[in-house]
């Protein structure tokens, strides 16, 4: 048997989803399997000229729109392309994985398993909270088509499986817990925990969505060093151009493309070296990266949302919760450095609320649902 694994980027590049192709490719071939994966390569000519408008009227007219090339008829034309190549080059035992729901329906001769985080009607119910437009709605029916004909779907969040099994008919519908995105050879030093205990520096990972989050940090710690406290900002996953504030202790590294072997190096010491992970942008909070800093014993200052309560029920063992409405960063942080007895403890809690949700298990219950 031979697994497809159909991804919006190639599974060598550590960039795409969060790591998750590329991990989930080298743990299927771990496991003995033969894994091909098909890139389902936009069009990027016909992307481009699609797309140009669409960002002209959100940027000066304010259209407010999903309805990127990604969602169009012509993309869902071209990527059943791919999946007919696949139905007549592939044996009738081959399994199709797929990374998210814009794919055609079941080709009538493979199994198909898809693995993604929400369908794009969970994000206008639960994010935008706004109704779609039509070309939105139409966009949303082809999901859901693609959905209701899959023979399984994996979603990485309970909230989002609960919605799943009572909107759609299919009820294939799973969840294992999330992942998380560190290498099986990357070693925590014995040490940590003293690092952490002595440590000055508060981490933050985030694309440029995360920006309201950064800045927030970085007011909260130019205010805190005011008053005497002598504390570093780190940002990852934004780049220096769009922080307006500049200080000596503020280091804002961009990308870090754990592809690279220097950039990965950094990551990692980045994450070991934190005193705390915060990233308290409203309703999401870079969910992998909290999972990863998790991992290196950091406790996570965020803002309390779904996907982290339904997730971790224990998440007040390890974290320092900012209220939705205001809050006292500064004051989480003072915390954190007062008391130490407690935030040893958090740092303990934190990497053990994480430590079963490996990639090897993950990939395990995976293979469960291809037998």
């Amino acid at each position: 048997m031979k697994i497809y694994l159909c991804t919006t980027a190639t599974s060598k590049d550590y960039k795409s989803w969060s790591n998750i192709p590329y991990l989930l490719h080298k743990n299927l071939e771990k496991k003995g399997y033969k894994v091909k994966n098909f890139v389902l390569r936009e069009f990027q000519p016909i992307k481009f000229l699609f797309n140009l408008p669409v960002r002209v009227l959100i940027k000066f007219f304010g259209l407010n729109t999903t309805y990127y090339y990604v969602r169009t008829p012509m993309h869902f034309f071209f990527t059943y392309i791919y999946s007919q190549y696949i139905r007549f080059s592939s044996k009738s035992d081959d399994v199709i994985v797929v990374q998210g729901f814009s794919y055609p329906p079941h080709n009538n001769k493979n199994k198909m398993l898809i693995l993604g985080d929400w369908p794009s009607s969970y994000l206008f119910d639960n994010f935008l909270m706004r109704p779609p437009s039509k070309l939105e709605m139409k966009s949303i029916a082809r999901e859901d088509r693609v959905i209701e004909m899959a023979d399984a779907v994996v979603t990485l969040f309970p909230e989002v499986y609960k919605y799943m099994l009572k909107r759609y008919q299919n009820k294939k519908i799973y969840y294992f817990g999330n992942v998380v995105n560190v290498d099986a050879e990357v070693v925590i030093p014995t040490d940590i925990l003293t690092k952490k205990n002595n440590s000055k520096s508060l981490l933050f990972i985030g694309k440029p969505f995360y920006l309201d989050g950064a800045n927030e940090l970085i007011s909260a710690v130019e205010n805190l060093r005011m008053r005497g406290y002598e504390l570093d900002v780190d940002i990852i996953g934004i780049e220096p151009n769009l922080i307006s504030k500049k200080f000596d202790w503020l280091s804002v590294h961009g990308y870090l493309d754990k592809g690279n072997s220097s950039d990965k190096r950094k990551y990692y010491n980045l994450l070991e070296n934190a005193k705390l992970f915060i990233n308290t942008t409203p309703g999401w909070n870079a969910f992998q990266a909290t999972l990863e800093a998790m991992y290196f014993y950091n406790p996570i200052v965020v803002r309390p949302n779904e996907s982290l309560i339904q997730t971790f029920p224990t998440l007040r063992n390890f974290s320092y919760l900012v209220e939705k409405k205001g809050g006292d960063l500064e004051g989480v942080i003072i915390e954190s450095i007062k008391n130490k007895d407690q935030y040893l403890v958090k740092c303990q809690e934190s990497h053990e609320s994480v430590k079963p949700l490996t990639w090897d298990g993950f990939t395990q219950s995976l293979i469960e649902l291809i037998k």
